[in-house]
C-alpha cells in the first residue's frame, strides 16, 4: 500500500496536467487582477480613457469625486469568487478526471493489477493522490489570490480581521476541497473515458449546485422539510460565508466533508474490485 502511494505521489510529481493546469490557474488569476488594476487606474485618470478598450465618464459636478473599482473590491470577496465560485471546482474536477482516467487510457491501471497488487490497495492510493492534488490546487490558488490581492490593493485596506477570515475560510474551503476531489475521483473510476469523466467532472461543478436547489424546491412544494444543498458538497462550497464563519456552519461542513470522502471511497472501491479493467 505505501508502496502504491509512494508511486502515485512521485507521479503526481512528474504530472505535466497538474503543473499546466496550476500554471493556467495562476495565469487567470493575475490577467483578472490586472484587469481590475488597468481599469482602476483609468477611471481615477492616471491612464488614458479608452485604454484597452476601458473608458470612463467624466464626473459631473454633483459626483466630482474620483473614485476606482479597487475602492469597492475586497479581497474577501475575491477569494470566495476563486474558492467558492466555480473557479477551483472546475480546475480540481478537470485534473482529477484527467489524473484516474488517464491510468485506464495509459494502460498503467491493467498493468498494476496484472503484477498482483491487490485492487483495493491500487484505488485507495489513486484516491488519496487525487484528494493531496487538489489539496495543493486549491491552497495555490487561494494564495496567489492573497498575493496578488494584497500587492495591487495594499494592506492599508485589509480590514482588522482580514487574516482571522481569510485562514477560516481557507482551512474550510481546504478540506471541502478534498471531498469533492474525492467525488470526481469517485464518478471518474465510475466513468473510465477521458471524455466523460471530464464533462461529468464540468458539469458537477458548473450545474449540480443549480440541481440541488431545483431539488429543494421541489421539497418545499411538498412541504418536506429537507434541503439537499445543506448536503451536498459542491453547494456548501458555495455557501461557504468569508467573513465570520460561525460553528454552526463549520460543523455541518465537517460532517458533509466526512460523509462524502467515506462514501465516494467506499463507492469507488466496491467499483474498482468488481469491475473489469
Amino acid at each position: 500500500m505505501f508502496n502504491l502511494l509512494g508511486s502515485e505521489l512521485y507521479k503526481w510529481r512528474k504530472s505535466k496536467a497538474f503543473y499546466v493546469c496550476l500554471l493556467s490557474a495562476l495565469v487567470c488569476i493575475l490577467t483578472i487582477w490586472l484587469t481590475f488594476l488597468l481599469e482602476d487606474q483609468v477611471e481615477r485618470g492616471a491612464i488614458e480613457s479608452g485604454t484597452m478598450g476601458f473608458t470612463v465618464m467624466e464626473p459631473t459636478a454633483e459626483d466630482a469625486e474620483v473614485t476606482g473599482i479597487l475602492d469597492d473590491l475586497n479581497i474577501m470577496q475575491m477569494i470566495q469568487t476563486f474558492a467558492g465560485g466555480g473557479f477551483s471546482t472546475l480546475f480540481i474536477a478537470v485534473f482529477v478526471c484527467i489524473w484516474v482516467v488517464g491510468e485506464y487510457t495509459h494502460g498503467a491501471v491493467r498493468n498494476v493489477v496484472g503484477k498482483g497488487c491487490p485492487r483495493r490497495g491500487v484505488f485507495v492510493a489513486k484516491y488519496i493522490s487525487s484528494v493531496v492534488t487538489a489539496l495543493a490546487l486549491n491552497l495555490a490558488i487561494i494564495t496567489a489570490v492573497v498575493l496578488t490581492g494584497v500587492a495591487v490593493v495594499g494592506t492599508a485596506r485589509l480590514g482588522e480581521t482580514f487574516w482571522q477570515d481569510c485562514l477560516a475560510y481557507a482551512g474550510v474551503q481546504l478540506m471541502l476541497g478534498m471531498a469533492y476531489a474525492g467525488v470526481i475521483a469517485m464518478f471518474s473510476e465510475f466513468a473510465r473515458s477521458m471524455a466523460a469523466g471530464i464533462g461529468i467532472g464540468i458539469l458537477l461543478a458548473a450545474l449540480s449546485s443549480t440541481l440541488a436547489s431545483g431539488a429543494d424546491l421541489l421539497f418545499r412544494i411538498a412541504h418536506i422539510d429537507f434541503k439537499v444543498s445543506d448536503y451536498w458538497i459542491v453547494s456548501v462550497i458555495e455557501a461557504c460565508p468569508y467573513e465570520g464563519i460561525d460553528m454552526n456552519f463549520v460543523g455541518r461542513a465537517v460532517c458533509v466533508t466526512v460523509v462524502w470522502m467515506i462514501v465516494s471511497l467506499i463507492a469507488g472501491t466496491v467499483h474498482f474490485c468488481e469491475a473489469d479493467v
